[in-house]
Parts: structure tokens; C-alpha cells; sequence
């Protein structure tokens, strides 16, 4: 046994494809790829050439290309090709940290497993009792015995208990057997949940991420709910609960939606979907939109392309239209180019729907060429393009044969968009956003139709103190159409406001919690008349929100809670 402890700060370079040869030399050169070089670091090292052992005491750091490891003490068994330690751990990457306190790794296979783990991804702090590292490249792990909660505080406001959490390849994370709780008290149950993790997404890493109901009140239109619930039964069976509700009697907006896919093979799959809308809209005293269908059907998936067949009903239809067969498929081409087709008939084979969709977003150039007909507003076909933007302006040309509420013509779009912000100093910055929509009706028609909005004002935020902060804007906005358009749901409103808002946060002692008090209004240059005028309270805590808003033209209060 050679035991020699170098007292100094070291660098050892482990090329572990050839680690047999080069286990105890002290500095190496290979030509390997930078994927299969682990740099370890500690204030003392020794080696054991009997076992196969090498021990770095003090500071240990273990480093690869994706992540490093830390703690007081690591174990390298070169014969298993394990990294071990006993003592506390932090494991470093780019998005996140996450702590142990112990660890045992495979660097050839890239698993592992680190016990008592803690740490966060974006707003979710979760801890666990065993996290089971199962891929390092791609992450694929799994925590079982899991608690996680967006607060920070020791105490948490509300917290999920799971029996295990998987952490996939693509980015989801699937919640097995998981138990809300409202401070200590289990509220219901629910065996699975999934939510999906993206790390590149600064503002919302986390998508769908807690499965709780979201409510509120409008004096006008009444209790408003949401919930979103990913569900999976089986490793077979999943789907999607979704319901929103706002109003209420008539007056109101209602969306439900319900799937459930069932995997017979690898390729084969059996869907149910169920989709109910009504949309009333309070502006026009109107009923927009009044839908529910229901369908099944059979996919064949191959990745680039799949194929479906199926039957439904379209339940607000006429007798005669209302039961429907389906047929949809898509190919996904390498060159970028997306292609898909949906079809629906009634059991005389009449067609009542269709669409086909191509799609290419490779290029500076996007473009879209769609048909659709069986809708409110169809095309026959219609070309998009996106071009790139120029001197920061941003252009969209349109251009095919379309149909809305009875009209049919030829048209052709063009669109400019244009947004601009100048910080002018001390807190005081300038805003532009700028609109214009030429639409051009042609065939029996020869009409233009123009559509420009402008907004435009100041913002000014400014620190009253370490505690106290000042927000305020003032915005002029017009919406300005002019000509005539046949179709009418290209039809614009034209209105002229001014737009002062105000508010003041104060924040509190604990880390992300806030009261703020704000007011917003819209007066109409053209009736001269106040449109709105809102006062908002809000009780920011680290993982919830609580309102309290007054509308004084309608006299309207209304309250929520917020995650």
C-alpha cells in the first residue's frame, strides 16, 4: 500500500477510459473528448494501489462537463468506477443546486444515488429522501419519498407530499400518489400529476406545476374556478382534466375539456377527447362562441408521421350532422417542413370539416399555407409569411381566397409591427408600440381596410426607500380602423384613451412577500367619459397572492387567491 498525503492544493486529471494506466500519475495528456475528463480537486490526496483507491480530503470537488460535485471528503474506487461520500454534498449545474447528505455515483454508467437530497427547480424546492440519479445526459432521475412547495419560508403556507417524483428526459416530471396540504392539514389526494420543466425559461421554468383548484369572485359575474389536472392511470393510460368557469346564468365563459389516451402498443394509441365551450360576450351583449363535440379514435404514431381514424358527435350540431367520422394524419419532414390534415364527415360521407395545414419555420422566412373549411372564418387556401425583422420592424404578408359570415373573396394582408423603449434616466423611461393592418378585398369587392393602433407613454419607478417603491405610467392609446371590410370579424373598434396608472409596493421582512396598493384607469377622449377605474390591493407572500379589487364605474368588487 502507498500512502503519500500531499499537503499543497492538487489537480489530478482522471481520463477514466484508461484510468488502469494512468491511476497514479500525476499530471497526463490523451487525446479523449471532453466528455470522458473528470477534474478532481481537494487539499490532500491519497492514493491506495492495493484497492484501487483514492481518497481527497478537504474541499473535494469531483468536476465533469455537465456538473461538479462538492464535499469535505470523496472516495474514487477506480476497480467499480464509483465516487463516493458520507459527508454533506452539493451538486452544481448551470440551472440549479441540489444538496445531499451522502452520495454514491458511477461515472461510466452515470448513476447513482444521493440520500436526504434537497434543492429547487426554478420555483419548486423540493427535498426527498432517496434521489435516484438514473442519467446525467440527458437528466433522468427519480425522488422518492418527496415533499416540494414554491414557498421558501421553514413553515410553508401549503405543500405537496408524493411517494415518488420522475424527472424525464424530455422535461417532464411525472408525481406519483401526491397529497396537498394546506400548512399541516392533507386537503385531498390525487394519484398522479405531471408538470414539465424547461430549463431555458427564466420567467416560468415550471409549466402546470401545482395541481391546485385557483378561485376568485366578481360581484359581477359571480365565483370564478380553475383547474388543470394531468392524470396517468396506468403507465398505459393518461389524460388531461381541465375545466374553467367565469359569470355565471347566461352571461357567462365556461371551457371543458377531457382526454384520455390509452397506449395498446408502442404506436398504437386510443383516444377520447370531450371538449365543451360557451362564450358569452359581455362587451356585445352577445353569444360568440357555443360549442361541444366528443370523439374517438385510433393513431398510429410513428414520430415523423402518424395517422388517425376514428367517430364522434358534434353535439350543438343539426341532427343530421351532428355524428361524425375522423380522419387526421401528419408528416414531419427533416428539411423542417410540417405537414398535417383533419376531416370530418356525417355517416352519408357528406364532408362537414377539413383542414390542411403546411408549415416551414427553418428560415429567416417562415410561411404558413393553410385550408380550412367547416368554420366561422375559412380559407381557400391562405399563404402567410413572417419575414425577418428590419430596423426593428416586424412584417407578416397574407394573401388567398377567405369566407366570413356569408362573404366570400379574395384578400390579401399586410402587417407592420414596431415596439420600441428608451431609458431617459432617474427612473423615467419611454415606450412606443406602434400597429398597422392593411387588409385588401378583392373578387366582386374591391375594398381597403386599415387598422392602426398606437401606444405610447412614460413609466417611472423609483425607490422611496430600501422598503418602499414607486411605480407609476401614463399611456396614450388609440385603435383606429377606416374603410370598409365585408368580412365581420375583421371589423376593429375605434376608441381613444388615456391610461394613468399608479402603484406602491412595500416590502416586507420576509423574502419575496409584498403589499402593494395600485390604481389603473382608461378615460375615452372620444365620450369624454371615464371607461374604468380600478383600485387594487394585493398581499404578495412568496407562493401566493391575495386580491382585493374595486371597479368604481360599474361599482364592481371583486377578491381571489392566487398561486
Amino acid at each position: 500500500m502507498l500512502n503519500n498525503i500531499l499537503k499543497n492544493k492538487l489537480i489530478l486529471i482522471f481520463f477514466f477510459c484508461l484510468i488502469y494506466a494512468l491511476a497514479f500519475s500525476a499530471a497526463v495528456s490523451a487525446a479523449e473528448e471532453p466528455g470522458d475528463n473528470y477534474i478532481l480537486t481537494a487539499d490532500q490526496i491519497t492514493f491506495m494501489e492495493a484497492a484501487g483507491i483514492v481518497i481527497f480530503e478537504g474541499n473535494a470537488s469531483f468536476k465533469s462537463s455537465d456538473f461538479v460535485v462538492e464535499s469535505n471528503k470523496m472516495t474514487v474506487d477506480t476497480n467499480t468506477k464509483t465516487v463516493k461520500s458520507s459527508e454533506k454534498v452539493v451538486i452544481h449545474s448551470d440551472k440549479n443546486d441540489i444538496y445531499g447528505d451522502s452520495l454514491t455515483y458511477n461515472y461510466e454508467s452515470e448513476e447513482g444515488k444521493l440520500y436526504g437530497a434537497e434543492g429547487s427547480l426554478g420555483e419548486l424546492n423540493f427535498s426527498g429522501k432517496t434521489l435516484k440519479i438514473l442519467s446525467v445526459t440527458p437528466i433522468k432521475a427519480e425522488i422518492n419519498s418527496a415533499a416540494f412547495t414554491p414557498c421558501i419560508r421553514e413553515d410553508p403556507h401549503y405543500h405537496y407530499k408524493a411517494k415518488e417524483i420522475k424527472i424525464n428526459e424530455d422535461g417532464t416530471l411525472d408525481i406519483f400518489h401526491i397529497v396537498p396540504y394546506l400548512w399541516k392539514i392533507p386537503v385531498f389526494y390525487l394519484p398522479y400529476y405531471s408538470a414539465t420543466y424547461d430549463p431555458d425559461d427564466e420567467e416560468k421554468p415550471l409549466k402546470s406545476t401545482y395541481p391546485m383548484p385557483k378561485f376568485g369572485y366578481d360581484s359581477d359575474r359571480g365565483i370564478t374556478a380553475e383547474l388543470n389536472y394531468p392524470y396517468q392511470l396506468s403507465q398505459r393510460s393518461s389524460g388531461e382534466i381541465y375545466y374553467l368557469t367565469e359569470g355565471r346564468d347566461y352571461d357567462r365563459y365556461e371551457l371543458r375539456r377531457f382526454t384520455n389516451n390509452y397506449k395498446l402498443t408502442d404506436r398504437l394509441t386510443f383516444k377520447n377527447r370531450y371538449d365543451y365551450l360557451y362564450n358569452y360576450d359581455l362587451d356585445d351583449e352577445e353569444l360568440d362562441d357555443h360549442e361541444e363535440e366528443f370523439f374517438s379514435s385510433l393513431e398510429y404514431n410513428a414520430g415523423k408521421y402518424a395517422l388517425e381514424a376514428g367517430i364522434g358527435q358534434d353535439l350543438m350540431a343539426e341532427d343530421e350532422d351532428n355524428e361524425r367520422y375522423l380522419f387526421a394524419g401528419h408528416y414531419y419532414f427533416d428539411n423542417g417542413l410540417n405537414t398535417s390534415f383533419r376531416q370530418e364527415y356525417n355517416f352519408d360521407w357528406k364532408r362537414v370539416k377539413e383542414r390542411y395545414i403546411m408549415s416551414y419555420n427553418q428560415h429567416s422566412i417562415n410561411w404558413n399555407l393553410k385550408y380550412i373549411d367547416g368554420e366561422s372564418y375559412n380559407y381557400y387556401p391562405y399563404l402567410t409569411l413572417n419575414l425577418p425583422p428590419l430596423m426593428g420592424v416586424r412584417t407578416t404578408l397574407g394573401t388567398g381566397r377567405v369566407e366570413n359570415g356569408g362573404v366570400e373573396l379574395n384578400k390579401e394582408r399586410v402587417n407592420l409591427r414596431y415596439n420600441f423603449a428608451y431609458p431617459l434616466g432617474a427612473g423615467l423611461s419611454y415606450h412606443l408600440g406602434y400597429s398597422y393592418r392593411l387588409d385588401h378585398y378583392r373578387s366582386s369587392y374591391d375594398y381597403n381596410y386599415y387598422y392602426t393602433t398606437l401606444n405610447t407613454g412614460f413609466r417611472y419607478n423609483k425607490r422611496l426607500n430600501q422598503k418602499v417603491g414607486l411605480n407609476s405610467s401614463l399611456f396614450f392609446e388609440k385603435n383606429y380602423p377606416w374603410g370598409k371590410s365585408p368580412l365581420p370579424d375583421d371589423r376593429e373598434d375605434q376608441d381613444r384613451l388615456i391610461k394613468p396608472a399608479l402603484s406602491l409596493n412595500i416590502d416586507r421582512d420576509l423574502k419575496q412577500s409584498s403589499y402593494s396598493i395600485s390604481v389603473n384607469a382608461d378615460y375615452d377622449l372620444d365620450l369624454e367619459d371615464w371607461d374604468e377605474i380600478n383600485l387594487r390591493l394585493t398581499q404578495k407572500e412568496d407562493c401566493y397572492n391575495l386580491y382585493l379589487n374595486y371597479e368604481f364605474i360599474d361599482q364592481s368588487i371583486s377578491f381571489g387567491f392566487e398561486i
